[in-house]
């Protein structure tokens, strides 16, 4: 099944996009939904307030920003940086770095910007381009010392995760890191509602040909890309140290996603409103209380 023309609106929608955004995005149902890329989140104020949330789960879970073995960088590069929460707080680990960060769409930058307020400013050593990571990277070879990429297979089709990565290794010097973190299944939980929602979302990546278990294949992307001394770290979110924590904040951030993703579902067909909203109510009574785990990869090596 594909889903192709899910993004059209209805003649009832009269939300406009400003010129220069026309083209690249559209509204459905009062979700920002972008075009020409094979992104399927709407992409709006509360999906970078999720983006958030999530960044704070993973260094929970994680124990920090990254797993690779960081020698003081010079350079920093965030391909694909959502709101750039995971740059911004680079900048101030690493002072004397340039950190970059880049994405298809600047919204979630903008709303964090807005969130930071008049007293709030990004670190002088941080910038924001607005770059597509499925093209060439707009970045000579050899820039960073650190290239990182987290939780990308939600645009990445299966096909064009060896490009992407041999693009993050051509921007990476010699002797730099370069890091992947990604799922390696669907989030995992008892209740059969939420696990409904989640694997019709699955069906939309399938449509759109996005890997599905990319956790898994990382090491093989920095292998077949040159990457030498390939590691990885595995984490399991909603197990272990602060385990009650990371289940409170995953299942905030789930339940939001898949309010987030409700008119997706439901334009394409997949689901029915009714049938959706009877989903939602139930998993929002249920994951609270009997949780989600959902392992992670964090894979990393160097460009010798």
């Amino acid at each position: 099944m594909q889903f192709f023309g899910w993004f059209r609106r209805k003649p009832s929608e009269k939300h406009e996009a400003p010129p220069s955004a026309r083209g690249r995005w559209t509204w459905l149902s009062g979700k920002r939904i972008l075009l020409n890329t094979p992104y399927i989140i709407p992409k709006d104020v509360a999906e970078g307030n999720r983006l958030d949330l999530q960044h704070h789960l993973l260094k929970v879970v994680a124990g920090g920003n990254y797993r690779a073995p960081l020698r003081q960088p010079q350079a920093i590069l965030d391909v694909a940086c959502g709101t750039g929460i995971w740059g911004r707080e680079m900048a101030l680990e690493f002072p004397r770095a340039r950190v970059c960060g880049f994405d298809f769409d600047r919204t979630s930058m903008d709303a964090a910007l807005a969130r930071l307020g008049p007293t709030g400013r990004l670190p002088a050593n941080f910038q924001f381009l607005e770059a597509d990571a499925l093209q060439r990277f707009p970045f000579e070879e050899g820039s960073f010392d650190f290239t990182h990429a987290r939780f990308i297979a939600g645009f990445v089709p299966a096909d064009r995760w060896p490009a992407v990565v041999a693009e993050m290794v051509r921007v990476t010097k010699a002797g730099g890191c370069i890091e992947l973190v990604e799922p390696v299944s669907n989030p995992q939980s008892p209740s059969q509602a939420f696990t409904t929602l989640m694997d019709t979302v699955a069906q939309l990546g399938q449509a759109r040909n996005l890997e599905q278990r990319p956790g898994d294949r990382l090491m093989e992307y920095l292998q077949q890309a040159g990457v030498q001394r390939v590691q990885q770290r595995r984490f399991v979110i909603g197990m272990g140290r602060d385990a009650q924590r990371q289940r409170r904040l995953f299942a905030a951030d789930m339940l939001a996603f898949v309010k987030q993703m409700e008119p997706v579902l439901v334009r394409t067909g997949l689901l029915t409103q009714e049938r959706y909203t009877a989903l939602l109510k139930e998993a929002e009574s249920e994951v609270p209380r009997l949780g989600i785990t959902l392992p992670i990869v964090f894979a990393f090596g160097r460009k010798l």
